[in-house]
C-alpha cells in the first residue's frame, strides 16, 4: 500500500512538473495578448515556459494601463535599450540589492525617490551635480553619517512618547531644510 501511494505521488508530482514544464501555449493567449506579443509568435514554442509565462504577465498589465502608464512605460523600455551592458548590470545589481532590504527600508527608499521626484526641475539637476562632482570617499562618508544620525534619532524617538513624537514630526515639517540641519547637527553631537 505505501509502495502504491508513493508511486502515485511519484507519478502525480512528474504528471504535475510536466505540465509546468510546457509553458503557455500560443493558441491559449487571449486575442489582445497575441496582438501585444505577436513579434514573438515565431518563436514563441522556443521560448523558455518561464519567459514564456513573463511575457503573458507583461501583456497582462499592459492592457490594464492607462495611456500615460504606457507612454511613461515605452520612455523606460526606450532609455534601458539606449544603455549600455554595464549601466544595465549596475541597474540589475542595484534591484537585487533593493529586493534584499526589509520592507521598511524599502518604503523609506520610495518616499525619498518621491520627495527628489518632486523637487523642480533645477533643484534635481543641481543636487545630482552636487552629488557626483563628489569623490566616492567622499559619498561613502556622508552615506554613513546620514545613516549614524538616523539611528540616533530612531533611538530618541523611541523614548518619546506618542504625543512628543507628533509635537516633534510638527516641528520638523514646519523647518526649513537648514533648520533641520543645524538641529540634527546639535543633536547628534549632543549625544552622550
Amino acid at each position: 500500500m505505501k509502495t502504491s501511494l508513493s508511486l502515485l505521488f511519484s507519478l502525480l508530482l512528474l504528471l504535475i512538473s510536466s505540465v509546468n514544464a510546457e509553458g503557455v501555449v500560443w493558441e491559449e493567449l487571449s486575442a489582445e495578448q497575441q496582438t501585444l506579443l505577436k513579434d514573438m509568435q515565431d518563436s514563441w514554442d522556443e521560448l523558455p515556459p518561464k519567459r514564456q509565462e513573463k511575457l503573458q504577465r507583461g501583456a497582462d498589465r499592459w492592457t490594464t494601463m492607462s495611456d500615460e502608464q504606457r507612454e511613461r512605460a515605452k520612455q523606460r523600455m526606450q532609455r534601458w535599450q539606449s544603455m549600455d551592458p554595464q549601466q544595465k548590470r549596475k541597474i540589475r545589481e542595484r534591484f537585487q540589492r533593493f529586493n534584499t532590504l526589509s520592507p521598511e527600508q524599502q518604503r523609506e527608499i520610495r518616499k525619498r525617490r518621491k520627495w527628489f521626484h518632486d523637487l523642480p526641475d533645477e533643484k534635481r539637476r543641481e543636487l545630482r551635480q552636487r552629488f557626483e562632482s563628489m569623490p566616492p570617499e567622499q559619498r561613502k562618508a556622508m552615506h554613513e553619517q546620514k545613516q549614524q544620525r538616523r539611528k540616533f534619532m530612531r533611538e530618541k524617538m523611541q523614548s518619546f512618547s506618542p504625543e512628543e513624537r507628533r509635537a516633534f514630526r510638527e516641528k520638523m515639517s514646519n523647518m526649513t531644510r537648514e533648520e533641520r540641519r543645524e538641529f540634527f547637527e546639535k543633536e547628534f553631537n549632543a549625544e552622550p
